[in-house]
């Protein structure tokens, strides 16, 4: 069903609800309206205009109160239509930028620190996805002796992300034989994607092509069982315990429901996980996240470019009550800003 098309009366009179409603988390009435912004109307023919606005889905009362508060509806045409462009304070920009400077560049440090940095700078809860590990580039491979019958797999990645795996190997494969193998596997295979590699290891034609003469039984079971990943990815919390201080979500019920949701990592995965990979920001208002217990809140989402075609995703979920302009500046800039990070990284 198309949206009806607002008026510019009817679109400042959202506007403004939109904001009053944001700041005082109240319903909204016409007095205050006539109070608090200077539109050239009357209290009556606000009352009209609101009127009609809730006819059109984009206010609703709440409960028996005479104020109104903006719906999904409301929030969506405020967000694609009427919400201005909001810049970060330089000293926002600056504290974002000082964080980062006192990390030590590490791939964990940075995912870990990108959601502090989103939770404490917005208020809301600071969320990072970090790439799938399948799209991963392999830098290089270290093998590296437990006992007789076993070895440690580390992969390190050109993102600068590391795996450890613990393999199975033949018996009486000697230190010598183990380093040879190392130098061979890291000669074919670094700078491959990992599910390239994977491919690569599940099928004899393929090792026989690429390993060529040096392709020996224990290179085969190394190789395979060393690449042998799950297509995972990992996800960052911080700021949980902001959603305390927003009035909206005051009753335990409430709070509880949206709490096992976050303790889920794969639907939080979810709820981030952009599927057109670009750097644009995506805004989910409501029930558009398509998760129970999430309704009440909206996500503000970007991906962030790590090596090459590899993305993340960053995000800050709040309630549906969020200053919207200042969150889509938040991710917006720590999206190009870890881009950077990652690009000076490499």
């Amino acid at each position: 069903m198309p949206t009806p098309v607002l008026d510019a009366r009817k679109h400042a009179v959202l506007e403004a609800i939109v904001h009053c409603y944001n700041r005082t988390a109240e319903p909204v009435s016409s007095q205050k309206i006539v109070r608090d912004y200077d539109m050239g109307l009357s209290a009556a023919t606000l009352r009209n205009t609101m009127a009609d606005l809730e006819e059109l889905g984009y206010l609703m009362h709440p409960y028996t109160s005479a104020g109104r508060v903006p719906t999904e509806q409301g929030y969506r045409v405020y967000v694609d239509r009427l919400m201005t462009n909001q810049k970060l304070s330089q000293r926002e920009q600056q504290f974002i930028r000082d964080r980062y400077a006192s990390s030590r560049r590490d791939f964990e440090e940075i995912m870990e620190q990108t959601s502090k940095i989103l939770s404490a700078i917005s208020h809301h809860i600071g969320v990072v996805l970090s790439p799938e590990l399948h799209e991963s580039i392999l830098h290089r491979l270290e093998l590296i002796s437990i006992d007789s019958e076993h070895i440690l797999a580390v992969l390190l990645m050109a993102s600068g992300a590391v795996k450890n795996q613990v393999v199975s190997i033949p018996k009486n494969l000697s230190d010598v034989e183990l380093y040879r193998i190392n130098r061979i596997l890291n000669e074919k295979l670094a700078g491959l994607p990992l599910k390239q590699i994977r491919q690569i290891s599940r099928d004899p034609l393929k090792l026989k092509a690429v390993f060529d003469q040096h392709l020996s039984p224990p290179i085969t079971v190394v190789t395979q069982k060393a690449f042998a990943l799950e297509q995972e990815t990992h996800v960052y919390i911080d700021g949980t315990s902001n959603f305390f201080s927003h009035p909206e979500f005051g009753e335990v019920q409430k709070i509880e429901s949206l709490f096992r949701v976050l303790e889920q990592k794969e639907q939080v995965a979810d709820l981030l996980s952009v599927r057109q990979k670009s750097l644009g920001i995506q805004v989910l208002i409501g029930s558009e996240n398509g998760c129970e217990g999430m309704e009440m809140c909206s996500i503000v989402r970007s991906s962030y470019r790590v090596h090459g075609n590899q993305f993340g995703t960053i995000g800050v979920i709040g309630p549906t009550r969020m200053a919207y302009p200042r969150i889509v500046s938040i991710v917006k800039f720590t999206s190009q800003t870890i881009s950077e990070l990652f690009e000076e990284s490499l």
